[in-house]
């Protein structure tokens, strides 16, 4: 839409909203649905007040630029059908203001139509009830606070609840923490897992003093205490090692005081940018704090009892008896998830030679850290035995490698026990729950079991509890928990397949295929470990890993002084469509010193299913870098040739599905379609899976020029490609 018609739309909505007489005193902006991509041709002061843009900044937008990290898509996409069906509702929605900060928006819209242009407007009202969403945030948290004390939730547990509460009304980097003052007048951390180890680690060693940061002044002021530059004020002085490390700019921090009034702990609050504290700001944070001491009050009261039945008085984590009560009720709600039993092989050394009480240490130790790693919120961690670790998490099959290898890292760092830095040595046994397996004695029967087994196994190693009836599901699992791995040891290989003129017979490009021989697993096929790395979220390190060695052996060929060749890799939606997946690119081909046009990237055709607008601006900067593109597996999809002529790409690859079928005539003329529809748009027709001289004819009276195949080249390792 141009800028003239644009002006011209809001005009005369402008007249029309002052013909009725209608006085708005809240927000609002009306969009025009009949134009592309519903832009705003209108906003009030108002509105514009409250997400701090200029008009500029917002006319010819659509509302998403006000979305962020925490926006529901869900209710956005309500939203959108509300609008192109012209239909009113009420929605809310969390949105994020210019500078950063997320926002409860209550909006309503209406459908408007206009007389004189005959068109359809939506007028939307945009009214901010965050002060009401936190309001009502601590009435839940205090309501799920009672019961949850009254099941035996763990302090840690309920504490770091309240952290996330007031986290999720700040900027994305703010990160919130709890500090409680031991007998020792040290501080120690209850809550925060959004702060890095190390810093819970370093705060740990501090005492409680007046002058010692934004939280030791408020525990000692018993009033809350605002610091918008750490690097210059005094109360920072001397832990500007953690201002740098941590990157910290301002904090809150408020005092939690007991029933008597005496402080025992902070709630403290954290920005990577300077950050004033507003009266709506200081009421909220204040209003987390005796929800905080009532938790402690509370627990401390049931404590010793709760001790005697529940806990591991050496480890003080939760014990056999209350893991097998838990879980027994976790595993009812039908949901997926894991049971994982975990011991390491230091424990019986350090036994045998200090005794139980290190046994006990380095046990504590490993659950401390459990306890910090970012495990899905529906978790529980107890000492099942003298040195196993039990872990039940709820969490969709797909993510449980994920899980375990969080877990994993937790002891990438030395454990301090008996002066001594002790590197760990893992073993898990995981038993898998499904809504068909979700008997508690029988999960932790498989659980141990599989423990068993990894003990057998040299080094760090986790086993999966195997049934016939799992088979498919755990070969999946164990396929995706070993691809990180495979990686690191380099097992996962790349060979090249040319693509030629079929005329001649001459090499003219390379494509480069994942290729997977584990030492665990034996030889993986493509068409296993590629969808188990998509399902799984370990697409985008197979893809860059790929990148990277191809990248590696176009450098190589041009230090021996050989001809480069262009070589294909091929890019997932997901990864194409990854923030990261470009400046990447760039990055690392400039890393290996090899310029863009001896790169392709293929997508796959469903791309166009996707969103069809950025996949056009991502084509548009590939382009603008100098790579080239294709698109995989063309014609099997639905909508090929509506989104096709709208991509910047340069070749179309033809399925083998069409190939093998050509001397179907119907599937000929499909052929021939697709080749006719590339010269027209400008780009190569490349025919895949060529497996016979006569489809190479036929690709050749179809006018194909190039193609790939069986019968030119089987796919071969990097080092047979440098003799050709």
């Amino acid at each position: 839409m141009s800028i003239k018609e644009m002006n011209e739309e809001r005009r005369i909505v402008i007249d029309w909203l002052r013909r009725i007489g209608v006085e708005f005193q809240t927000g609002f902006i009306i969009t025009n649905p009949e134009a592309e991509d519903n832009p705003i041709v209108y906003a009030n002061q108002t509105f514009l007040e409250m997400c701090g843009y200029s008009e500029n900044e917002v006319i010819g937008k659509n509302g998403r630029f006000l979305h962020g990290k925490k926006t529901d898509q869900l209710t956005s996409k309500e939203i959108r059908t509300c609008i192109d069906n012209g239909e009113a509702c009420t929605r809310e929605i969390i949105n994020y203001r210019k500078d950063g900060v997320p926002f409860w928006n209550e909006i309503t819209i209406q459908p408007i139509d206009i007389e004189e242009t005959e068109g359809r407007f939506t007028l939307m009202l945009l009214r901010d009830i965050t002060d009401r969403k936190r309001a009502e945030a601590l009435i839940k948290l205090q309501q799920e606070t009672y019961y949850e004390i009254e099941k035996g939730y763990m302090l840690s547990y309920l504490i770091q609840k309240a952290c996330s509460t007031v986290e999720s009304f700040f900027h994305d980097d703010a990160k919130c923490t709890v500090l409680l003052v031991g007998d020792d007048g040290r501080f120690r951390a209850a809550a925060g897992t959004s702060m890095p180890n190390r810093f819970h680690e370093a705060i740990s060693e501090i005492y409680a003093e007046e002058n010692t940061g934004t939280c030791g002044a408020a525990f000692h002021r018993k009033e809350t205490v605002v610091v918008e530059d750490m690097k210059t004020d005094p109360l920072w002085k001397d832990y500007q090692n953690l201002v740098d490390m941590f990157g910290l700019v301002s904090s809150w921090s408020v005092p939690i005081l007991d029933a008597d009034g005496n402080a025992i702990g902070t709630f403290g609050i954290y920005f990577p940018f300077r950050a004033s504290l507003t009266p709506a700001d200081r009421e909220f944070i204040e209003g987390i704090a005796p929800i905080v001491s009532l938790i402690i009050k509370y627990f401390r009261q049931q404590e010793d009892i709760l001790e005697l039945a529940y806990v591991d008085k050496e480890t003080s984590l939760p014990n056999r008896n209350y893991f097998m009560n838990e879980i027994g009720d976790m595993v009812n709600e039908q949901k997926e998830g894991f049971i994982a039993f975990i011991s390491t092989d230091e424990y019986v050394k350090m036994v045998d030679q200090y005794g139980h009480r290190a046994g006990d240490a380095l046990v504590k130790e490993i659950g401390k850290r459990f306890l910090l790693a970012k495990l899905p919120a529906d978790n529980l961690i107890a000492r099942f035995s003298d040195s196993t670790i039990a872990i039940f998490c709820q969490t969709p099959l797909t993510k449980v490698p994920d899980c375990l290898e969080v877990l994993g890292h937790c002891t990438a760092e030395p454990a301090s026990i008996q002066d001594m830095e002790l590197f760990l040595t893992l073993k898990m046994g995981v038993a898998i729950i499904t809504p068909k397996q979700n008997d508690p004695d029988e999960l932790i029967r498989h659980a141990d079991s599989a423990l068993s087994k990894a003990k057998l196994r040299a080094g760090e190693s986790i086993c999966y509890y195997e049934n016939e009836h799992d088979e498919f599901m755990m070969r999946d699992l164990r396929i995706a928990n070993e691809l990180t791995a495979a990686i690191r040891r380099e097992e996962i290989n790349v060979h090249l397949q040319p693509k030629v003129d079929l005329n001649s017979g001459a090499i003219v490009s390379f494509e480069a295929l994942a290729r997977w021989f584990s030492t665990e697993l034996g030889n993986i096929s493509p068409d296993v470990f590629i969808p188990a790395a998509e399902k799984n979220g370990k697409i985008r390190m197979l893809e860059q890993h790929v990148l990277k060695r191809v990248l590696s052996w176009l450098k190589k060929r041009r230090e021996h002084g050989l001809d480069l060749r262009q070589v294909a890799v091929n890019i997932s939606t997901d990864h194409f469509f990854h923030h990261s997946f470009i400046p990447y690119l760039v990055d690392t081909a400039a890393e290996y010193g090899i310029e863009p046009e001896w790169l392709r990237l293929e997508i796959t055709e469903r791309i166009g299913f996707v969103d069809i607008e950025t996949a056009y601006k991502v084509f548009k900067q590939l382009q603008n870098y100098g790579f080239t593109s294709s698109i995989d597996d063309f014609g099997t999809g639905y909508s090929s040739l509506s989104y096709l002529q709208k991509l910047p790409v340069h070749e179309i690859k033809i399925d083998r599905s069409f190939v093998s079928r050509m001397h179907e005539p119907a599937t000929l003329a499909i052929v021939r379609t697709i080749v006719q529809l590339a010269g027209n748009l400008g780009m190569v027709a490349v025919a895949e899976g060529i497996e016979t001289e006569e489809q190479r004819r036929m690709l050749i009276d179809a006018g194909c020029r190039y193609g790939q195949g069986f019968y030119f080249y089987r796919p071969m390792s990097l080092e047979e490609a440098n003799l050709l």
